[in-house]
């Protein structure tokens, strides 16, 4: 078993759909998942298929409902954000190009949030099981994601 099927199943024990990415980038494998992130599953058995059939696909994970995922474009943000709002201990992945993906629980009130694009200068919305984020240990030519503070 791939290293990258090992990972991914660990994030389906932590209550994370994923898919398999197309090897060195950032869009779901066109081949495995046709339908891109439609077929995102927790289903360890088609998890398994999939890396059985691409190795080395990286994996994109969509967090449920009640994860937010702030993906930020610029570094000097990130350090900004995790001072300002105390984020320092929220989990957190490292991306090639020095920006990062804080993962935050959301209360019930605020669920409703759109996963959209550009709400805030250099910081997209993603996840709320609508938009899947890139994760460790998928490689770009630019290089690896990488977590610094582990998912939970």
């Amino acid at each position: 078993m791939s290293a990258n099927a090992t990972q991914a199943l660990k994030y389906l024990d932590l209550g994370y759909a994923v898919l398999p990415l197309k090897p060195g980038e950032k869009r779901p494998h066109p081949t495995l998942v046709p339908r891109g992130l439609k077929e995102a599953t927790r289903d360890p058995g088609k998890v398994l298929a999939w890396w059985r059939e691409e190795p080395a696909a990286g994996i994109g994970l969509l967090p449920p409902e009640d994860v937010l995922v702030l993906d930020v474009d610029r570094p000097e943000a990130v350090e900004e954000l995790l001072r300002e709002y105390r984020l320092g201990h929220a989990p957190r992945s490292r991306t090639p190009r020095g920006g990062a993906h804080i993962f935050l629980r959301l209360p019930r009130w605020l669920r409703n949030l759109p996963a959209s694009t550009s709400r805030l200068p250099g910081v997209d919305l993603r996840g709320m099981g609508r938009a899947y984020v890139v994760v460790y240990p998928t490689v770009l030519p630019g290089g690896a994601y990488r977590f610094e503070v582990p998912l939970k």
